[in-house]
C-alpha cells in the first residue's frame, strides 16, 4: 500500500457505520413531521427540498475542499456537525427544532460523503469498480440495517432513534480520526507529473461526457425519487397497504446486498466495459418506469423493484469509478462532488416535480414523463459516448 493512502476496509467499516446511522433518521422524517409535530405533509416536503438543496451546497463544498487542502480536518468537521446536531437531536426534538437539526445534519453529511468518495478515489491498490462497488454494497448493508432496527427503536421511544444515531457517528468520527488519512493537494499533484499527465484540468471531451452520463444519472434519480415520494400515495389509492410499500424497500436492500458481490465476481472474471455497464443499467431503468404505467397490482409493483434494483446495482457505482477515470487528478473531488450534486438534486426537485404532473394529468402521466426523461437523456449519451466507450481500456 502507497504511503499515505487510506486502507479500503477502514473506508468500507465507516461507509457501513455512517450508513447505518443515516438509515435511522431518513426513513421517519415525513412520518415524524406529519404524525408527532403534526405538520402538513407540504411542510415535510418543503423540509425534505431544503435538506436537499443544502445537501447539493455540502457536495460541492465537499469536492472542493478535497482538491484544495488536506481534507482530513475538513471530514473531522462535518462529521462531528452531524454527530453533534443527532445529540442535540435527543433532548430537543420538536419544532422547528427537528427540521433545523435534520438539514444540519444533511449538509455535514454531504460534505462528509463527498470527502469519503473523494477519498476512494486516492485507493491505487485495487481497481476503482471493485471500491466503489464495495461503498456501494457496504453503504446498502447499512439501509438494510437501519430501515430493520429503527422500526423496533421508535416504538420504544424517539429519543433512543437519535441516541443510537448519535452512537455511530461518534464511532464513525473516532475512526475517522484514527484511520481517514488522505494524500494532500500537493502529492496528488506530483503524482500526477510521475504519470505523465501533462495537465491538472480533465480535458474538454471528458467533461462533456462527465457531463452527459450525469445528464442520465440526474434524470434517473428524478424518477427514483418517486418510489420515495409519490408511489406510496399511489399505491395506498390501490388498495396496498404502507406495510407492503416498506417492504419493497427491504427487498431493495436484499438485492442489492446479494447482488453487489456479483457485479464484482463478473467485472473481475470478465472484466465487462464499464461504458456498456452504464447502458444496460439505462436501459433497465427505462424499462422499470415504464412497467409502472401498467402497474395495479403488488406483484407488478414487486417485479418494477426487481427490475429498478438491477439496474442500480449495475448503474451507480460504475457511474462513480467512470467519473473518476475520466478526471484529472487535480479535480478527483470536483467530479465526486457533481455525482453527489446530481443525485441530491434529482431528490430535490422529483417529488415536486411528480406532485406537479399528478395534479395536472396522472399518475400514468407521471411514469410515462419518466420513461420520456430517461429514454431521451439516456439515448444522447450512448450517442455521443458510445465510439469512447468502445475504445475504452480497462
Amino acid at each position: 500500500m502507497r504511503k499515505g493512502e487510506i486502507q479500503l476496509s477502514w473506508l468500507l467499516v465507516g461507509s457501513l457505520i455512517a450508513s447505518t446511522g443515516t438509515s435511522f433518521v431518513w426513513p421517519l422524517t415525513t412520518i415524524y413531521v406529519h404524525d408527532y409535530l403534526q405538520q402538513s405533509l407540504t411542510t415535510a416536503g418543503i423540509v425534505l427540498c431544503i435538506e436537499s438543496v443544502v445537501m447539493i451546497i455540502g457536495s460541492y463544498l465537499g469536492g472542493y475542499i478535497y482538491d484544495r487542502s488536506n481534507s482530513h480536518q475538513w471530514l473531522l468537521a462535518s462529521i462531528g456537525l452531524s454527530m453533534s446536531s443527532m445529540f442535540v437531536l435527543i433532548f430537543f426534538n420538536g419544532w422547528p427544532a427537528y427540521p433545523i437539526l435534520l438539514i444540519i445534519n444533511g449538509f455535514g453529511g454531504a460534505v462528509a460523503n463527498t470527502l469519503i468518495n473523494s477519498l476512494a478515489t486516492s485507493i491505487k491498490k485495487y481497481d476503482s469498480r471493485y471500491v466503489f462497488n464495495m461503498l456501494y454494497f457496504t453503504a446498502n448493508v447499512g439501509v438494510v440495517l437501519g430501515t430493520l432496527l429503527v422500526g423496533f427503536i421508535i416504538d420504544i421511544s424517539i429519543h433512543y432513534v437519535f441516541l443510537v444515531t448519535f452512537i455511530l457517528f461518534l464511532l464513525f468520527f473516532i475512526i475517522a480520526k484514527k484511520y481517514y488519512s488522505n494524500p494532500t493537494k500537493e502529492a496528488r499533484e506530483q503524482n500526477q507529473k510521475k504519470n505523465n499527465k501533462a495537465t491538472v484540468k480533465t480535458g474538454t471531451r471528458n467533461i462533456i461526457i462527465i457531463a452527459l452520463i450525469l445528464l442520465t444519472y440526474l434524470a434517473i434519480q428524478i424518477g427514483y425519487s418517486q418510489w420515495q415520494s409519490n408511489l406510496s400515495v399511489y399505491m395506498q389509492s390501490l388498495g396496498i397497504a404502507v406495510r407492503n410499500y416498506s417492504l419493497l424497500w427491504t427487498l431493495n436492500g436484499l438485492l442489492i446486498v446479494l447482488g453487489q458481490p456479483l457485479v464484482n465476481y463478473v467485472d473481475e472474471h470478465f472484466n465487462v466495459n464499464e461504458y456498456t455497464k452504464i447502458y444496460v443499467g439505462f436501459l433497465l431503468f427505462g424499462l422499470a418506469f415504464a412497467s409502472l404505467i401498467f402497474a395495479k397490482d403488488y406483484a407488478h409493483f414487486i417485479l418494477s423493484m426487481v427490475v429498478v434494483t438491477i439496474g442500480e446495482v449495475i448503474t451507480f457505482p460504475t457511474i462513480s469509478s467512470l467519473v473518476n477515470k475520466l478526471s484529472s487528478v487535480a479535480e478527483k473531488g470536483r467530479f465526486q462532488g457533481f455525482v453527489s450534486m446530481a443525485a441530491s438534486l434529482g431528490h430535490a426537485v422529483g417529488p415536486l416535480l411528480g406532485g406537479v404532473i399528478i395534479e395536472m394529468g396522472s399518475y400514468e402521466m407521471l411514469f410515462s414523463c419518466m420513461v420520456i426523461l430517461v429514454v431521451f437523456s439516456g439515448s444522447a449519451c450512448v450517442v455521443l459516448t458510445g465510439v469512447r466507450g468502445k475504445r475504452q481500456k480497462n
